[in-house]
């Protein structure tokens, strides 16, 4: 196991990346929520669901065989579970368009993000539905939720635990 991050310099690499996976999410979320209504739809929304699937996939191998450091992998997992996630489902989403097309309910990317971090946490408040495909993206995405924030918070009380001895 390696040492764990005690200084900035240590702990650039680690923000630097946590930095990325935020602006990248947040860009991936602007663009496709964007889209015309000429543009959107089942194409480019099966597209970006791929590119979804791969991403979900690469980063989990990538945080359980690259990432060593606990610290690190709580940081990573965090930022990652909790705004990446639903940012990229959200973008999946709005490539399927608007005008009740993926989301009864939904007029805008605002809509969308928070229809996203709404089945994310499977809060689920019912003010907006899924149709379609799309409902099975929202299936998608409350499983993904339930097993993400479950992750993080196993990954966190370890820490704690490793830390103070219990």
């Amino acid at each position: 196991m390696s040492r764990e991050p005690r200084t900035l310099e240590e702990w650039k690499s680690t923000l630097y990346a946590a930095l990325g996976l935020v602006i990248a999410s947040f860009l991936a979320w602007y663009g496709l929520s964007r889209l015309s209504e000429a543009t959107a739809g089942d194409t480019i929304g099966h597209i970006a669901a791929v590119g979804l699937i791969i991403w979900i996939a690469s980063q989990s191998w990538f945080y359980l065989t690259q990432v060593k450091s606990p610290r690190r992998l709580l940081l990573l997992m965090g930022v990652s579970f909790i705004q990446v996630v639903p940012f990229l489902f959200a973008a999946v989403y709005g490539a399927f368009g608007y005008n009740d097309l993926c989301v009864i309910g939904a007029n805008g990317p605002a809509d969308i993000l928070y229809f996203s971090y709404v089945t994310f946490t499977t809060v689920g408040y019912g003010d907006m539905a899924p149709i379609g495909l799309c409902r099975g993206l929202a299936v998608a995405e409350a499983v993904t939720g339930y097993i993400l924030l479950g992750m993080f918070v196993a990954a966190a009380v370890a820490l704690y635990s490793r830390n103070h001895g219990h």
